[in-house]
């Protein structure tokens, strides 16, 4: 992992210890409900910390499991801890797969992406929360003297997910942003700043500080396999009359 083990248990905290953090989790809740909407299915994973769990409460999918290398004491129904490098879930049985920032604490964030496409069903999605490199967040990012979580994570550019996405054959469906406001660290000075949210999605649509990606899996068609006929028709006869078949036997 990027940072290790310690770094996913303090972006674990930050989202609910810090008020960015819960800003961050609300907003991508309430952008993946209007997202997610008419989706539906039996079975929905999160791979991630335990504290974005509840951004599967946006799905109308009735069976919700999180996927994580953090052990906790919590009881959490649907906890599966395991690594992030090869996820124990079997191929093609997942509906929905929500990646929120998980890209962004790996080493390999492509072999990640391709593990999760590898475990949803055809025609099934997956759903991706990135900070944009583009925006407010991404200018913090680069300005931290002290690289914390989240500044110490990679961001990832969208069009670099998208093009990862096209080559395990997955389609996107849906690209929008969210968090145009700046993420100082004062608290009421960001909420009076709650205009930009509305300003920067009709204007600045793409410099949102975090972009969500939907895209499905493509279906992809059986080919019928051509059968080369090798058997000799030499010695066959046809009857004109009956249209029946015989074998004619040498006198």
């Amino acid at each position: 992992m990027a940072h290790g083990y310690r770094t996913l248990q303090h972006w674990n905290q930050w989202l609910t210890h810090q008020f960015l953090g819960s800003s961050l989790l609300d907003a991508e809740e309430k952008l993946l409900s209007s997202l997610l909407a008419r989706h539906f299915g039996k079975h929905a994973l999160l791979i991630g910390v335990p504290h974005q769990l509840d951004l599967l409460k946006a799905t109308k999918i009735p069976c919700h499991s999180l996927l994580s290398p953090i052990i906790t004491r919590d009881k959490v129904p649907g906890y599966i801890e395991g690594d992030f490098h090869e996820l124990p879930i079997l191929t093609g049985s997942i509906d929905l797969v929500v990646l929120p920032h998980t890209l962004e604490f790996v080493d390999n964030p492509r072999q990640l992406l391709a593990e999760a496409c590898r475990i949803v069903k055809p025609e099934g999605l997956i759903a991706i929360c990135g900070f944009n490199p583009y925006s407010a967040w991404g200018l913090r990012k680069l300005l931290a003297k002290h690289k914390t979580v989240p500044w110490e994570s990679n961001f990832i550019r969208s069009h670099k997910v998208k093009s990862w996405l096209q080559l395990v054959d997955f389609e996107m469906e849906k690209h929008t942003s969210v968090l145009f406001r700046p993420p100082v660290s004062n608290q009421a000075l960001y909420k009076k700043l709650q205009y930009l949210e509305h300003i920067g999605s009709k204007c600045f649509p793409m410099f949102g500080g975090v972009y969500v990606l939907l895209a499905r899996a493509k279906v992809i068609p059986l080919t019928p396999i051509r059968l080369k006929w090798k058997q000799q028709l030499s010695g066959i006869r046809i009857s004109t009359t009956s249209g029946h078949i015989a074998r004619q036997t040498k006198q």
